[in-house]
């Protein structure tokens, strides 16, 4: 049996040369001079087992080149029958820890050590070791091809002997360095591919993202092994990984530990080190952002800068409308809290809206509500339901249309339904629990259109986003303003200008553009909200800002809300003055920085608005409870009381309503508190023990209060059906007694005069006229009464123009005005030159806790002194000295104090008998 000669080794290189892909379509032969094989072998290809490894030249070149000619010749004559080759042990074809293994390369390598001859008579299923599962699945008229021999690069990077025989230490030690090298160049070349295939399949979409990840499976490398006829290539985008994941996931079959046919014990692998990807010293990622998904980009949601000097200025603006309701002659002024109210909302929800469009092209309509409602709902819902079973408790004069009351204010339309119920905001005959609720009720109203109209107009102008929605908010805020001049007549109540939603949107208008002035319009959600320009804009800002607070106090102290010039252009300038302290302060330059910073204002402001929805309830069912105890010298005592209380009230809200579902919304807070039920010995303290048990009962009691007060609420007070009952009695008494127009025929004296009857009398006025008719006609029989609700001294003239004409106008005239409003000079000299100076006029000096009144008080005392034939008649001293003949509201007499109204126009009488004209009032005004 000849030996087969060694060949040389440049053929061997040569031949390494070849891609390893590309196999010869002749069926395998032995070398020259080798020991043929059986015709069973030589005629028919093989089939191997599966996970055989294939023999193929290359191995059989690798160990011709590694021994000599004597060596290759002596094992050549040995009989093949006794050369079995030995199992590859499982623990010599590992690699040192850290080093992927490599099963052919360990088969190959034990061939190597055998006669170049022989390696076709030993190719059989028993003698191969394991293969990869790569090559498992080859074809079987592929599996006979002789497999080309590998790149250089590639047989270096196999790993060293395993100490099978003909394998020498320095070879091994070559081939360890090289291997090593050779892996680690290997890692920075799958780094670099995944950081330039994250820039090409951009960011995952959402779908993406919730896909259920596939196994880490390893991927065969196309350069190091031949791809099967089905084998489909892995797609799927990377992004964002590791370089532990992307090693893992990209990871050549050269390096991947191939399975063994005895189960072993899986072994953890090590993390993978960070890599440097381009000298960076971070993990693989895109150098450039590619476009976003657009349902990526519309799940983008910007969030407003933080700026604390916006909670100290909703802190004055709560301080103010408080100090206004307990102490208005202190802060006449102090209802334009509530103006600063609109425009900071106006312009915090704008800013809002356009950094969302920006941001993610879009307006989520079921988003922004939710987040309105979870803010508001929770708080205004509690003080609703707790102060209606407690009114339902306390009962009176309190629980009249309550029922009216909380279904408005339920659905946020309490402006329109105090409107439509005659209720007024300066002249309340009865006690309003809710009236507060009209400002949250006009907020709400915008809440749902402004979403709508500001997402149709920047829908339009996408390429100009500031210029028309500016324009658009401008426009109506002119008209809205426009609407309040026009509507609101001097000298009337303004309820109706001051309560509409049309004619007091101007304030949300104007922070609505303020914030499409200042408000970023970049599409980086991560951008700062309201970034200023320069340095030198943010110094005029503060400045500006600051002088807009001292004109902003001001008017808190100078502007009444019974003025003419509010309704006329001083509430719009007050919302203008607001907006330019906004201004300064998102600017964060100046004095208004650390004014509206410090820790007062900003606990004030951040309890605002629980603090506003606890103070009114306060008021109202401490008055009740007083029993109308609340005359012009006792205001501030009620105020000492309600104060800490309902700060208290507000401390709690904020803490356990307001605070929980603003953060964690309705369902996760409900969860919260009955999941917190068995928890009882974890709370802090033993009064968390013992108070909280007493929440579901003041849950429940608090439902079947406010039900009770919705079947029992009564349409009309105890004063309303009083006064009722007197004005029908008035009509039928007026319609049977003509009158005499004549002048007394019978002049006693010239030092006195007769005094007037009954029949030669006229009583012209409002409410408080009304309440004491009855008194009137007991004193005056024949006297003749037209008294109503809510008048004024505008509402005379044109009663008083149709009884003149008609001939009716008695010689005398009594005038009870000054409840509803001031009496301006104008209108009084308007009503007594029209009345004519051959009548007697008695005016009523009004009475009252209203902060008009002193002012009302001083126009009649100054039109007697003006006027000859005008006389004072003092009510104000006769109910300033018997408080309790008064009804709760402190205006109206109670049925027993209405002769004291009838006794003050008799005083004036007599001195109008006498000649004796009073010019001053005893009343403390």
């Amino acid at each position: 049996m000849a030996s087969a000669a060694p060949k040389p080794q440049n053929a061997q290189a040569s031949k390494t040369q070849q891609p390893k892909t590309q196999q010869s379509a002749q069926p395998n032969t032995a070398k020259q001079g080798a020991k043929p094989a059986t015709s069973k072998q030589s005629t028919k290809p093989e089939t191997p087992k599966q996970g055989a490894p294939k023999a193929g030249p290359a191995a059989a070149g690798a160990a011709a080149a590694g021994v000599s000619a004597t060596k290759a010749k002596a094992d050549a004559q040995t009989p093949p029958a006794k050369q079995q080759p030995k199992q590859p042990d499982a623990g010599k074809n590992k690699l040192p820890e850290g080093k992927p293994a490599n099963a052919a390369q360990a088969s190959q390598t034990a061939q190597a050590s055998q006669p170049a001859g022989k390696l076709q008579a030993q190719a059989q299923p028993k003698a191969q070791a394991p293969q990869s599962q790569a090559k498992q699945t080859q074809p079987k008229a592929q599996a006979q091809q002789p497999q080309k021999p590998r790149p250089e690069a590639e047989q270096a990077n196999r790993p060293a002997s395993t100490g099978k025989p003909g394998t020498t230490a320095k070879a091994a030690g070559a081939a360890a360095t090289a291997n090593s090298a050779n892996h680690a160049a290997t890692e920075q070349e799958i780094a670099r591919a995944l950081a330039r295939r994250s820039q090409s399949v951009g960011t995952p979409s959402q779908q993406q993202l919730k896909a259920p990840k596939p196994p880490r499976e390893a991927q065969k490398h196309p350069n190091r092994s031949a791809q099967t006829s089905d084998a489909k290539p892995n797609n799927k985008p990377i992004a964002k990984s590791t370089a532990k994941e992307a090693s893992i996931a990209t990871a050549p079959a050269a390096f991947v530990q191939p399975p063994k046919n005895e189960p072993r014990p899986q072994q953890s692998a090590k993390p993978a080190t960070p890599v440097m990807v381009d000298s960076f010293p971070h993990e693989p990622e895109a150098l450039a952002t590619p476009p976003e998904s657009k349902e990526v980009k519309h799940n983008r949601r910007a969030r407003l800068r933080q700026v604390k000097g916006l909670d100290g200025l909703r802190g004055l603006a709560v301080l103010a409308v408080v100090i206004y309701h307990f102490f208005g002659d202190f802060l006449p002024g102090g209802y334009l809290g509530v103006d600063m109210f609109f425009v900071l909302s106006g312009f915090l929800i704008t800013s809002l809206l356009v950094r969302e469009f920006r941001a993610s092209g879009r307006i989520s309509l079921k988003d922004f509500w939710v987040r309105r409602f979870r803010r508001i709902l929770p708080a205004a819902l509690t003080v609703l339901i707790i102060c209606t079973s407690i009114v339902a408790l306390v009962g009176g004069d309190l629980a009249v249309g309550i029922r009216e009351q909380f279904l408005g204010t339920f659905f946020f339309v309490n402006n329109w339904t105090q409107i439509a119920t005659s209720q007024s905001y300066f002249a309340d005959n009865e006690i309003q629990v809710f009236a507060h609720y009209w400002s949250l009720a006009v907020e709400e109203q915008f809440y749902v259109i402004w979403p709508l109209l500001i997402f149709t107009i920047f829908a339009i102008s996408r390429r100009q986003p500031r210029r028309l929605p500016i324009a658009v908010s401008l426009i109506l805020a002119i008209a809205s303003g426009v609407a309040m001049w026009l509507i609101y007549a001097p000298g009337e109540d303004p309820t109706r200008v001051y309560y509409g939603t049309d004619t007091h949107a101007f304030g949300l208008l104007i922070g609505a553009i303020l914030s499409l002035m200042l408000t970023s319009t970049k599409e980086d959600p991560e951008a700062d909200s309201w970034a200023s320009p320069g340095k030198s804009e943010r110094v005029l800002a503060g400045t500006i800002g600051f002088l807009a607070l001292a004109g902003y106090i001001a008017q808190l102290f100078l502007m009444p809300d019974d003025a003419d010039f509010t309704y006329r252009g001083g509430l719009v300038l007050t919302s203008v003055l607001g907006a330019l302290m906004i201004w300064g302060i998102v600017r964060e330059f100046g004095p208004l920085k650390w004014i509206f910073s410090t820790a007062v204002m900003r606990w004030l402001g951040q309890r605002s608005f629980s603090l506003y929805l606890w103070h009114w309830p306060v008021v109202m069912i401490l008055r009740a409870i007083f029993d109308g105890n609340h005359s012009s010298d006792k205001p501030w005592i009620l105020g000492l009381v309600a104060v800490p209380i309902s700060f208290l009230l507000a401390e709690l809200s904020y803490q356990f309503v307001e605070n929980p579902f603003r953060r964690g919304g309705y369902k996760k807070t409900w969860t919260g508190y009955w999941a917190a039920r068995p928890s009882m010995s974890e709370m802090k303290d033993g009064f968390a023990k013992a108070f909280w048990p007493l929440v579901p009962l003041i849950v429940v009691a608090s439902l079947v209060g406010v039900g009770y007060a919705l079947a029992t609420s009564s349409d009309k007070s105890e004063l309303e059906q009083q006064l009722e009952m007197l004005q029908q009695k008035n009509t039928q008494s007026n319609q049977g007694n003509p009158g005499d127009t004549a002048a007394p025929a019978n002049p006693v004296e010239n030092t006195r005069r007769p005094i007037p009857t009954g029949n030669e009398i006229t009583a012209i006025g409002d409410s408080v006229m009304l309440a004491a008719s009855e008194a009137l006609q007991q004193r005056y029989p024949g006297i003749y009464v037209d008294a109503a609700v809510s008048r004024h001294y505008t509402a005379a003239i044109p009663i008083i123009q149709q009884l003149k004409d008609s001939g009716q106008l008695r010689s005398t005239v009594f005038l009870g005005f000054g409840t509803n409003g001031p009496a301006f000079p104008d209108q009084i000299q308007e009503v007594v030159d029209l009345i004519g100076p051959d009548h007697t006029i008695v005016m009523a000096v009004p009475y009252g806790d209203r902060g008009w009144m002193a002012q009302s008080q001083r126009d009649v005392i100054d039109a007697a002194k003006k006027y000859d034939n005008v006389y004072l008649a003092d009510w104000c001293t006769h109910a300033q000295s018997n408080p309790n003949l008064l009804y709760s509201d402190g205006i109206h007499p109670l049925p027993e104090g209405a002769s004291e109204y009838a006794l003050a126009f008799h005083y004036a009488l007599l001195q109008y008998s006498n000649y004796d004209k009073n010019l001053e009032s005893k009343c403390q005004i």
